[in-house]
């Protein structure tokens, strides 16, 4: 049976999850010892200062046993991670942060004493390791980590990305030993039994509002508290927020949160350099260089979105831009050894080798990104970029962030940016990859969205395209400034420093984490001027005025941590850890090595450096009280208990979107996998390696001009385009609904038996041989059938909108099943497919499921008609939910007249 109560069989983006009915109702369920997870804290401006509860508990009539539980959960890669706290019972106890080996042995040294105690360890930037000793029945533990985040800023708003669940990563053969590479989930279900809430205040915010969740604002104190409308729910992808924040028309604005630490005579401080709304108009040449990742964890939803997104993007290329593709998973393909321009056979002979393309692997995105940041490079004046598709799901980012490190370092660099296609994706390398590669990180979800993912798309290009202001430099009346990730000059005329900011993107903000001397005067300036002198934004801060939190420092800290532990893993050189320590601020002849610093085999000379490395990381960390790779909190109850007699592992929940095929095709061939639990914690901790992947759902190309057959994709010569436009052809259709003769595809060509125009670029529909399905028309919602037509004829508008197909019309309410998903939408015209330049960029499908306020989907029919009329769907309907598709005309292009068409969905 279906149980509504325990799982969102009822929600459009649920799992239906099957639960046996037994004849012995005393029968257990699942055992899960951590039973929910609260996120509280408040919301300052773009600063977050937050507090992750997990509470941890069972019955006795479920487990009379002590237990240990393990659970490896996601927090922010950026935050600084600042203290855990853990109650057992009604005592509470402050973990102390140790060196990471000390903290492991006091952990196992209260175990075997029967004390109770939790281990907090991070494993990646963004994966911690929850070990809790002592779980008795009837008894509540829980765990606070206290940590501050930065949100960013994302076209207009502030963005906060609260991760809720951990993704299997891509783990190469020579990362296997690091500590990044032990950033894997322990277990996965995908209902893992337990829940996440929120309880958040934002002071100083009008609206805050949630692409991915549905929220409940209650104003309060002249601001917001904002909770989960569903109360708890399962946490299967991150959590996002966004706020409004202030914007100036003409000139970017400075903000500055400054907090000064007397008791070391420094100040912190966090700069941030926000866009003007209004965008230039100017637009010089773009040569984009497209990495799409068709590894197996980008199998399904996510590989329809990337390859849709890649499509829109070639299409909307104009001819003095240049262009090169690259597909990789274990290796890379590529459409050409150099970018290419962008003429109409190039861009078709570009979608045609994304089509024929489909096998899959691991994830080899630094291979990748190395060969696209190698190759020759287009003359003249360019706007050059690096647009990579992906779900970021490695682990090596020590040598990636070097890449875009060293490309930033050229005169004609190419920026890199990343379009991050996951519920739950691995957003701190895509950040970091953008900010240290000069380029952008966007998110969407798992779900391919057009209108999202088309507009992320443009934004990212258009944006670097042209800059608001290129040179940028934020001058301080300090010297011996210091600024995470950025190059600083000192001495200057004015007895100051300048930082490097480089170029400002529209709608976009830049910002800086850094530290002066506090020196004799209370007066601190901040002036941020262009290459040529000019000021567009000043600053001055009072010391003496009361100072900002603490969280300045932390996150000035938590980035200095960062830097250094990527050292650990870019495999520099020792001259090269000397160059890069020197830039962080850091005298390179301070390391603590072993006694010989004279050794003369490069394997010493290389655990020297490393032995270095960790102890001014180990300092460091303890310095500014935060969580890294060499340290752990540690938190021990002196009380002795009773010995453990299991060990329960914490499951995370399937990201929402991951194919079944990637799991079941992985190293345990099964979607509720668990590494073996009987080895000691360090084997625990090792990395899971994701076997490669299936392909999506076998793709095959629809011939219509032989009725009912179906060839294989590479098996079919490219379709010939006019060269006035590059649209395509029916294209990849799941073999499913390809195999089915006489199904929607057949209905489509039985229809329509007009001749098409000549301008068309889409194949001209054959007659079916369909005997049972004549036209879409008849179609109905029947066992097997892959899809249903929903609308035929001419479009009927009131005012903007023509209302297409609502099952609350009686004579739509039956055309289609009552619970079911959508995987395609398909438009035909009956004269023929239209050459796109005539149609209006403002005609829209839009798609409302349940929902009747904000459509599930937004496809422009321009779009749509470019791609052959299909486009990918990932919705699904819930019995008794309402269905409605309207076609928008804000322009009234097509109120005096529309063209007779037909829609259904597959």
């Amino acid at each position: 049976m279906f149980n509504k109560v325990l799982f969102d069989n009822s929600r459009s983006d649920g799992f239906p999850v099957m639960e046996v009915a037994t004849t012995r109702p005393e029968a257990p369920r699942q055992f899960v010892p951590l039973r929910r997870t609260e996120l509280q804290g408040q919301v300052i401006g773009p600063l977050a200062d937050l507090r992750l509860l997990q509470y941890f508990g069972f019955r006795r009539a479920e487990c009379d046993k002590t237990l240990e539980a393990l659970y490896r959960f996601p927090l922010p890669g950026d935050a600084a991670v600042t203290g855990v706290t853990v109650r057992f019972g009604d005592v509470e106890i402050v973990a102390e942060l140790k060196e990471r080996e000390q903290a492991e042995a006091d952990y196992e040294e209260a175990k075997r004493a029967g004390h109770q105690a939790a281990l907090a360890t991070r494993e990646s930037p963004d994966v911690f390791t929850l070990r809790v000793a002592g779980l008795q029945p009837d008894q509540e533990i829980r765990v606070e980590t206290a940590y501050v985040q930065l949100a960013r800023m994302e076209a207009n708003d502030w963005t906060l990305r609260l991760p809720l669940t951990t993704s299997p990563r891509y783990v190469r053969a020579d990362e296997a030993n690091s500590r990044h590479a032990a950033g894997q989930p322990l277990a996965l279900l995908r209902d893992p039994g337990h829940r996440f809430s929120l309880d958040l205040r934002f002071p100083d915010a009008g609206k805050v509002s949630s692409p991915t969740h549905t929220l409940a604002a209650e104003a309060e104190d002249g601001g917001l508290r904002v909770r989960l409308k569903d109360g708890e729910v399962m946490p299967d992808r991150d959590c996002v927020l966004n706020w409004r924040v202030a914007q100036e028309s003409q000139h970017p604005a400075l903000h500055l949160h400054v907090y000064d630490d007397r008791q070391e005579n420094s100040v912190y401080f966090l700069a941030l350099v926000a866009s003007p709304a209004e965008k230039p108009n100017a637009r010089i040449p773009r040569e984009s260089i497209l990495l799409v990742d068709h590894s197996g964890s980008m199998g399904g939803p996510k590989w329809e979105a990337a390859d849709w997104a890649v499509k829109q993007f070639l299409n909307g290329l104009a001819p003095q831009d240049s262009m090169a593709l690259g597909l990789f998973h274990n290796s890379v393909k590529w459409f050409a050894d150099r970018p290419r321009k962008t003429d109409s056979d190039t861009v078709s002979a570009a979608i045609d080798f994304l089509q024929r393309n489909r096998d899959s692997g691991g994830t080899e995105l630094g291979v990748a990104l190395e060969q696209a940041l190698g190759q020759k490079r287009t003359g003249g004046e360019m706007s050059r970029h690096v647009l990579i598709l992906t779900d970021a799901e490695v682990s090596d980012s020590g040598r990636i962030l070097r890449l875009a490190e060293g490309e930033s370092e050229r005169a004609d660099r190419r920026r890199i940016s990343v379009l991050c296609i996951d519920a739950a994706p691995n957003s701190f390398l895509a950040r970091e990859l953008a900010e240290r590669g000069g380029g952008t990180a966007t998110f969407l979800t798992s779900q391919p969205d057009q209108e999202d993912i088309s507009t992320a798309l443009d934004r990212i290009l258009e944006d670097w395209s042209a800059p608001v202001l290129t040179g940028l430099r934020l001058e301080v009346n300090r010297t011996g400034v210091q600024a995470v990730g950025r190059a600083v000059q000192g001495a200057l005329q004015n007895r100051g420093s300048a930082i490097d900011i480089g170029d400002l993107p529209a709608g976009r903000a830049v910002w800086v984490a850094g530290r002066v001397p506090r020196g004799e005067s209370a007066d601190l300036s901040f002036r941020l001027l262009t290459a040529d002198g000019r000021e567009v934004a000043a600053r001055r801060c009072d010391l003496n005025a009361k100072p900002a939190g603490a969280a300045v420092k932390a996150l000035f800290g938590a980035s200095r941590v960062l830097a250094l532990e990527f050292l650990t893993t870019a495999y520099y050189d020792d001259d090269q850890i000397k160059s890069q320590l020197d830039r962080l601020g850091y005298d390179p002849a301070s390391l603590t090595r072993k006694s010989d610093t004279h050794s003369l085999y490069p394997e010493n000379v290389q655990q020297n450096a490393r032995d270095g490395l960790k102890g001014l990381l180990v300092r460091e960390a303890l310095r500014y009280g935060l969580a890294c790779g060499e340290t752990a909190f540690i938190a021990v109850r002196k009380v002795a208990g009773k010995l453990i007699e299991e060990t329960s592992v914490v499951a995370n929940a399937l990201p929402l979107g991951w194919s079944e095929e990637f799991l079941s095709g992985g190293a345990t061939r099964s979607i509720d996998y668990c590494m073996s639990m009987s080895a000691p914690m360090p084997a625990m901790a090792a990395p899971m390696m994701p076997s490669p992947a299936s392909p999506p759902t076998g793709m095959m190309r629809f011939n219509f001009s032989t009725p009912g057959q179906a060839d294989a994709a590479d098996a079919v010569p490219p379709q010939t385009k006019s060269s006035g436009t590059r649209g395509l052809s029916l294209g990849e259709l799941p073999a499913d609904v390809a195999a089915a003769a006489g199904g929607v595809f057949g209905a489509v060509a039985g229809l329509f038996k007009k001749a098409q125009p000549a301008r068309s670029s889409a194949p001209v529909p054959a007659q079916s041989d369909s005997q049972d399905v004549p036209t879409f028309l008849q179609r109905r919602a029947e066992p097997g059938r892959p899809g249903w037509t929903l609308f035929e004829g001419l479009p009927v508008f009131v005012g903007e909108e023509a209302v297409l197909f609502d099952t609350s019309r009686q004579e739509d309410k039956d055309k289609i099943a009552h619970a079911t998903k959508f995987s395609r939408l398909i438009v035909q015209f009956a004269a023929g497919t239209p050459d796109p330049a005539t149609i209006d960029s403002g005609l829209t499908i839009l798609i409302y499921v349940d929902d009747l306020a904000s459509p599930r989907a937004r496809v422009r029919l321009v779009d749509l008609v470019k791609q052959g009329g299909v486009r990918p769907l990932n919705l699904q309907r819930g019995a008794g939910q309402t269905v409605r598709i309207v076609l928008e005309d804000p322009n009234g292009a097509w109120q005096a007249g529309a063209p007779e068409l037909a829609v259904a969905l597959a």
